[in-house]
């Protein structure tokens, strides 16, 4: 029984909530907010995840150099002035509004590498004037395309390529000497001089660094990163105060989560060892065990064996027989 609002409803039934047409929402993710007193929030790399299936474990170990990233809690020194600067999320990943892409000082004294535009991509323009400073200095400008929410979920992927390669493309120029490597690898390796080797570094922005670009940052974090949706959240605004997760980029990045947490559980069963398969044993027919007079036998419908295998052998059709096989009347 369907009860409208103002319709009496059973006695014992009492209402949790005030009654509404629209459909069911999904349900709301709560990112408390964290103040650290202590040891600051840390995040590790994860080699094993299967997102990044076109890279090796090696390439992400140059990518992360193998270490853990902490957060630099700005919520107690933030200014509101600090929404227009870009923040360093990672050692190699800055996050900030459009308009820092623009800043010659900055992108110089950062040591930027490429600039990735997380723009909509209903629109065209805009970042002429970025894009022409980074041809400049001799920096890489790409960007990735969202045109709505459902965007989202494959801009997480295509972002984190994009600044993959990029970071590897920068180590590979930077290469001294290929030798070939230990079995255990098989692969080239490459030496890189320690003393004039530079990282690469990437800027992520949108229009205000608060919303398209953070998001691409939250899920870059997921996948490269040991790190959940909520600690990623809480990881970039330490760090980022003013940045805005609404609930349909939450949701996307919940949803980017388990397609990460299912391609892990794939990629560990393909790594685990299969069991060598057994022959089945092999069962005799009943043929294997007759020898070439049963054969016959069975084959002219003769002997017991012969009825049982062929019981209408001989018989006229469409005529009733007894159980003795006697034609009946």
């Amino acid at each position: 029984m369907n009860h409208t609002q103002g319709s009496a409803l059973p006695s014992g039934v009492s209402a949790t909530a005030p009654y509404t047409p629209r459909p069911p929402s999904p349900p709301y993710i709560h990112v408390p907010a964290i103040y650290h007193q202590g040891p600051r929030m840390s995040i590790v790399p994860s080699f094993g995840n299967v997102e990044l299936s076109t890279f090796t474990e090696e390439d992400l170990a140059v990518i992360t150099l193998g270490k853990a990233q902490q957060a630099r809690d700005a919520t107690h020194t933030w200014e509101y002035e600090s929404r227009r600067k870009a923040q360093p999320i990672l050692d190699f990943l800055f996050l900030g509004p459009a308009h820092v892409a623009r800043d010659r000082d900055f992108l110089i004294q950062e040591g930027i590498t490429m600039i990735l535009i997380a723009k909509d991509s209903r629109f065209t323009g805009g970042f002429l004037a970025a894009t022409k400073l980074a041809a400049d200095l001799g920096i890489v400008t790409d960007s990735v395309g969202i045109s709505g929410p459902y965007d989202l979920i494959s801009a997480f992927s295509t972002a984190a390529q994009k600044i993959n390669g990029h970071l590897l493309d920068v180590y590979r120029r930077q290469a001294v000497q290929p030798t070939t490597a230990s079995p255990s690898l098989g692969q080239d390796h490459i030496c890189i001089d320690s003393k004039s080797f530079k990282r690469g570094k990437v800027l992520l922005c949108c229009e205000t660094g608060n919303d398209r670009s953070a998001a691409l940052v939250a899920g870059y974090i997921m996948t490269v990163y040991t790190s959940g949706l909520v600690q990623t959240l809480q990881f970039i605004q330490l760090q980022r105060f003013c940045v805005n997760f609404d609930d349909t980029a939450k949701h996307a990045l919940r949803t980017y989560e388990d397609i990460l947490m299912a391609k892990r559980d794939v990629m560990k069963e393909t790594k685990r060892p299969q069991p060598v398969r057994q022959e089945q044993p092999y069962k005799r027919r009943i043929e294997d065990t007759m020898d070439e007079d049963d054969e016959v036998a069975i084959q002219d419908g003769m002997g017991e064996m012969g009825k049982d295998r062929h019981p209408t052998k001989g018989r006229a059709p469409f005529v009733q027989h007894d159980e003795a096989g006697d034609m009946m009347e």
